[in-house]
Formats: C-alpha cells, structure tokens, sequence
C-alpha cells in the first residue's frame, strides 16, 4: 500500500492509461479523484472501480483545456478530498497529419490538449502541496516530443513542452518537497495509433505488429497497467528523490 492515505487526481482517467493508473493507485491506498470530459458512464466505471479497492473516489466532470473549467475543479476536490496530494495530468491527443495539412485550428486543439492542461492544472493544484511541503506532479507525455516523430508536428511540439514544463516544475518547487517527472508511453496495447489524411488505405492490417516488431527491442506493445506501475513508483516515497526527469516506458523504442 505505498500510496495509504494519499489523496490522487487523474485527468483523463476514464479510459485506456488513466484509468490504469487510477485503479493501480486505488489498490495502493490511494483515494482517487477521476476526471473526464464527455465520457462520463466510463468515468462511472472507473469510480466503481476504484471505489471496490476500499477507498474513496468521485467524478469530476470537467474540460481541462478551460482554464476556468480546471479551477472550479480544484475548488470541489479540495471540498471532496481536503487537498490533491498527486495530480497526473493525463490528457493527450497525438492525430497524424503533414505539415502542410495541420490547421490553425488542429494545431492549437493539440497543443491545448496536450500541454495547456498539465498547465492550468499544475497552477491550479501545486500550491497547496507547497504549503504541506509535499506534492507529486506527473505529466504523462509521449516519445513524440524527444525523437520528433514523423507526421506529428504538432504533437511533438506540445509533447517538448511538457519535458520543458516538467523540468521547470521540478526546479521552482523542489524546495517545497514537491517532485515533478514526465513518464512518457511507447505504442501500447488498445490504444490505436492514430492515422488521418492519405496514409490509412495503405496500411494492411499487420502494419503495426510488424513496425512494434522491427522497431522495438522487447518486441511487443505496452500496456497501461506497466505505464501506471511507474506512477506509482514515482508518486511514492519510494520516487521521492527523482523529480525533473523524463522516464520512457516504450520497450526500447528511443533511449535517452
């Protein structure tokens, strides 16, 4: 039970790896706040869930890419829970497309996704951890943003910014006992890679068994429930000197 008592919010813990990483923290002690957007009967099960572990839980329904969306959420989990001991900011959306085909606007809606949450999250929930001198920050991010991933512009835009904003986290509020670490996923199991524009009617079914193949060591997809074991780790006393670090959970696919 390495997170008793601990109080957790997971955005974008409804499906796939935030809701790995709410029932593995569930099992650990941890109370868990789950939050979704619009996928709200997942997020139920979830709660159920996590619930079943013996320890407290409860929706929050809530856009993480509204600023004032994330502070109203803060205000209810802090009536809910007292305080957010561990935030995992878990939102992320990686769509493939050219250069020459990425929008304004799909350039902006990853960006605000994937980087703006863990932002007006972070802002939101990192004081009260400073005022108790001890807080953990994990922002769940991707290799995009470290090999610059092909297609992927945007995505591994925003990805680099959550290593940079991981890293600035660390630095301001390591003083105050709080540690913040960016664990980012290689291709796991369930969650499809995303294909868009002309690329799709030319992938066989096998196409991407053959590329985890060729291309990562362990030869195989992930799963979330490994990407969650390192959470716990990191959420942990046991992770408590390890802040300002990007921790690759991919089988091999990039090194660092």
């Amino acid at each position: 039970m390495l997170l008793r008592g601990r109080n957790a919010l997971i955005t974008g813990s409804g499906r796939n790896i935030g809701a790995a990483i709410a029932r593995l923290f569930a099992r650990e002690g941890a109370n868990v706040a789950v939050n979704v957007k619009s996928s709200i009967a997942e997020g139920e099960k979830v709660v159920a869930d996590v619930r079943a572990a013996g320890v407290n839980s409860e929706l929050f329904i809530g856009d993480v890419t509204d600023s004032s969306q994330v502070r109203e959420m803060a205000t209810r989990a802090a009536a809910r829970f007292g305080a957010i001991d561990i935030l995992v900011n878990c939102v992320g959306i990686a769509p493939m497309a050219r250069l020459r085909d990425t929008t304004d606007e799909r350039w902006e809606q990853v960006l605000k996704t994937s980087l703006y949450s863990a932002f007006y999250c972070t802002r939101e929930f990192v004081e009260p951890m400073v005022a108790r001198r001890w807080g953990r920050v994990i922002n769940i991010g991707g290799v995009a943003g470290i090999r610059g991933s092909k297609y992927k512009c945007a995505n591994a835009a925003a990805k680099a910014g959550v290593i940079g904003f991981t890293r600035a986290i660390a630095n301001e509020f390591g003083e105050f006992g709080v540690t913040c670490n960016h664990v980012a996923p290689g291709h796991m199991e369930n969650i499809p890679r995303p294909v868009e524009w002309d690329q799709q009617p030319r992938l066989d079914p096998e196409y991407y068994d053959r590329w985890v193949k060729e291309h990562v060591p362990l030869g195989r997809r992930g799963r979330a429930e490994e990407v969650a074991e390192m959470c716990v780790f990191l959420a942990s006393e046991k992770g408590g000197y390890i802040t300002g670090q990007s921790i690759l959970v991919n089988g091999g696919m990039v090194f660092v």
